[in-house]
């Protein structure tokens, strides 16, 4: 981690700040699976997919369209790049929305929190990049705490562990989601912050076709008040307002230190699938919790 926590030329969050806005990200985050669930027997994946992502596009452009004039060159020079990222991106969060169709919310924060391994892993494979012992144990202290809600601390069912379609979709997700974290360092500085519009809506055009043909041959997306409302939730919370706090942190901490945050995920998600889906919070959920947050600290300290 950097010794001074003041940003670099074309850096939006310095280090220090980056660390509250990943908390509020995972935030975020899970208020768009909580919608998802909410409204899964209503809107179509692909098209919850697709109006998420260029909503949230269109929402951008007015707030970075003069920055995005300015560094169009570095854009133009970066477009396939950066389509590319939406793509990854997109594909991630569509197989997060078809897990919702099969698992509780619960379960797809708790199966999503193998992202920082996944994060890890795929970073040591592509850069060698090493992690320290403290990180390590961090690393085990998260995932010892995701175990402990996985299987309810229950030891004796781990060898049972039978994980239903949802959560094989969630894991497939969560290897998008931190293949997309690991290349945001491809990102050329001064383009950081205004690239955010070009990678959703590349993204969404990725799904346009499917989405098209889900239309089609299965249901098209209902034009109703819960629609709009839950298109609306999830495009500017969820995804622009996360995916410029996600990059942003990203860019500050690492990759790293950044996927560790998501462990964050089951502990708002059992906050808010209580009081708004009727699951259930039970007593692994606090110590899983414990554990989870003291994983983070161990990656984050200096």
């Amino acid at each position: 981690m950097p010794s001074s926590v003041r940003p670099t030329p074309g850096q939006i969050l310095s280090p220090r700040a980056a660390y509250p806005a990943l908390v509020f990200t995972v935030f975020l985050w899970t208020i768009g699976i909580i919608i998802t669930r909410a409204v899964h027997d209503t809107i179509p994946p692909l098209g919850l997919s697709f109006f998420r992502w260029f909503v949230a596009g269109l929402v951008l452009v007015p707030f970075l369209w003069p920055q995005m004039r300015e560094n169009w060159t570095v854009l133009r020079a970066n477009l396939w790049m950066l389509c590319g990222l939406g793509a990854v991106m997109t594909i991630g969060g569509t197989l997060m929305v078809y897990s919702a169709h099969f698992t509780g919310a619960i379960n797809i924060t708790l199966v999503n929190s193998s992202q920082p391994a996944m994060t890890a892993m795929l970073l040591f494979l592509a850069t060698r990049e090493k992690l320290s012992r403290r990180q390590v144990l961090g690393l085990i202290a998260a995932a010892a705490g995701i175990a402990v809600m996985v299987t309810e601390g229950n030891w004796r069912i781990i060898a049972n562990l039978d994980f239903n379609q949802g959560d094989l979709l969630v894991v497939l997700g969560t290897v998008f989601y931190s293949v997309y974290a690991i290349n945001l360092r491809r990102i050329p500085q001064e383009i950081g912050l205004v690239s955010a519009p070009i990678i959703t809506i590349g993204g969404s055009l990725f799904v346009l076709p499917f989405y098209i043909a889900e239309t089609v041959i299965s249901r098209p997306v209902p034009m109703s008040l819960e629609t709009l409302a839950a298109i609306f939730g999830i495009s500017v919370f969820a995804s622009s307002l996360a995916l410029i706090l996600w990059n942003g942190a990203n860019r500050a901490v690492g990759p790293n230190r950044a996927a560790i945050f998501t462990n964050l995920l089951p502990v708002f998600g059992a906050a808010m699938a209580i009081p708004f889906l009727g699951e259930s919070l039970f007593a692994h959920h606090f110590a899983g919790a414990a554990l989870v947050c003291g994983g983070i600290f161990l990656v984050v300290r200096r």
